[in-house]
């Protein structure tokens, strides 16, 4: 068997590649601390993607201080889903989708998970348009050679896998802090915009409040699929809480800041796009000014782009091997999917690339629509019916006890989506609730009907008892 760490145990170094990938993380192989997870997930919020959400406020006629309160309300609410999803990963040593087996069954995670690996490759897009964009600015090498070139880096990033992701997260995270933090300060000193759009006396308007709080909340809740990949390799008597502040910590420090900051930028630059504005803003400063936080900015991307592979090529080797029973997860097929999936991602940012604004907000809807159920039901699975009770080694069985297909999960997640259309407002649709009440409250709905409806449904149609605790799961390294 491979290791992640020497035969020393959870304190010996872990070597320079990865060598897991979907399988269960032995204790034998666990190391490092709950802290590790501010870094990195103040990092994967502090870059380009975060600030294209917070752009979308100048889809609205809010004033600044409402998009920031709209922000700050939707980061501190969606950001407690995230960091629940987290706190799994130390109990369950396993990818957060393996897991959702347990709620939708062996074959059945396939249908949510179809939408998470869509979710990774429009974040990979996003950001791989965003980096190339920030490319061409500082190095006038063109939108799609600058897309390409950042797009080899995130795969060069990704290859070495999840040590090398948190080390390179704590390295960012200092210099974007400083980077950022004066751009921060020259854009508030040097504010191009309208005064009155910063504080507006007729600046509210409830449909663009519940649109940026919406989307926002929606952003952070999109990192549920992914959040326990990063916290699986801790030991398994990692503190739940400690878990759960420090992603939640680095998510709401970073989001609110770099959110808000995207906000004001779009608005105060409202001609220029997101990557121009920060260019603009950072200019106002000196030229070394721009350099810098352009130079972050693309590193930033890289950085999240491997993060995005990442999770599409565990979410996508979940799928495959539930499919081919001969097939082991090894790191050379790891290998094989992310560099496919890159490939794949850095397709679609060329083709996407022309149309960033309104191709991003209908894509942050999609989201809304499919994968938010996903996360109620699951998390409503781990904390209230199953209560962290799993029996790991069914998870990669098709004969296991929670089935090809688990039927209260699937009958909630279907009604869940079902359920939210109606008040979803958007471009292409706009259901006959949203029109009524004038604004989207549809992510809402998605994380309270099929949670419930789930919890109720598993009352009335059990599963059957757990036979072994991952808890304890004193057989689970043989898996």
């Amino acid at each position: 068997m491979s290791q992640l760490t020497h035969s020393g145990g959870a304190n010996s170094p872990a070597p320079l590649l990865e060598t897991r990938s979907i399988d269960f993380i032995p204790d034998s192989e666990r190391y490092g601390n709950a802290k590790g997870l501010f870094s990195l997930w103040f990092g994967a919020n502090a870059m380009g993607v975060t600030l294209l959400t917070g752009s979308l406020a100048i889809l609205t006629d809010l004033s600044l201080l409402w998009c920031f309160i709209a922000i700050a309300i939707g980061t501190l609410i969606g950001a407690v889903f995230v960091a629940y999803h987290s706190a799994q990963g130390p109990v369950l040593g396993l990818p957060q989708m393996i897991q959702s087996r347990a709620q939708f069954g062996f074959f059945g995670a396939n249908i949510p998970l179809l939408v998470v690996v869509a979710m990774y490759l429009g974040f990979f897009a996003g950001g791989a348009i965003l980096a190339g964009t920030a490319a061409d600015e500082l190095f006038g090498i063109g939108l799609k050679t600058g897309i390409v070139s950042t797009s080899i880096l995130s795969a060069v990033l990704v290859i070495f896998g999840y040590d090398l992701l948190h080390k390179v997260a704590k390295v960012i995270t200092p210099i974007f802090i400083a980077a950022f933090a004066i751009l921060t300060v020259v854009l508030i000193a040097n504010w191009p915009g309208q005064g009155d759009r910063v504080v507006a006396e007729h600046g509210f308007s409830t449909t663009g409040f519940f649109f940026i709080l919406g989307v926002v909340a929606a952003y952070h809740i999109t990192y549920g699929p992914y959040v326990a990949d990063y916290s699986r390799y801790l030991p398994r008597s990692t503190s739940h809480a400690a878990t759960f502040w420090y992603t939640y910590a680095g998510i709401s420090i970073a989001g609110i800041w770099i959110l808000m900051l995207g906000a004001a930028l779009q608005i105060g630059y409202s001609k220029l796009g997101i990557v121009q504005a920060l260019a603009a803003s950072g200019d106002s400063a000196g030229n070394w000014l721009r350099i810098i936080v352009l130079l972050v900015l693309i590193i930033g991307l890289i950085n999240i782009g491997a993060l995005n592979i990442y999770g599409a090529a565990m979410s996508s080797l979940t799928i495959a091997t539930s499919f081919m029973k001969d097939v082991r997860p090894t790191p050379g097929l790891r290998l094989a999917f992310m560099l496919t999936l890159g490939i794949v991602g850095t397709v679609g940012a060329s083709i996407l690339s022309g149309d960033l604004i309104t191709s991003y907000e209908n894509f942050i809807f999609f989201l809304i629509a499919f994968l938010i159920p996903w996360s109620a039901i699951n998390l409503a699975d781990f904390y209230i019916v199953s209560k962290g009770d799993y029996e790991v080694k069914a998870l990669f069985e098709s004969s296991g006890k929670y089935g090809l297909f688990n039927g209260p999960g699937l009958i909630a997640y279907v009604v869940g989506c079902a359920a939210l259309a109606p008040f979803i407002s958007t471009v292409y649709w706009t259901g006959p609730i949203a029109k009524d009440l004038g604004y989207d409250v549809s992510w809402v709905v998605g994380l309270i009907v099929p949670a419930v409806l789930y919890v109720v449904i598993c009352r009335i149609w059990p599963m059957g008892s757990s036979v072994n605790s991952v808890l304890a799961a004193p057989g689970a390294e043989k898996i």
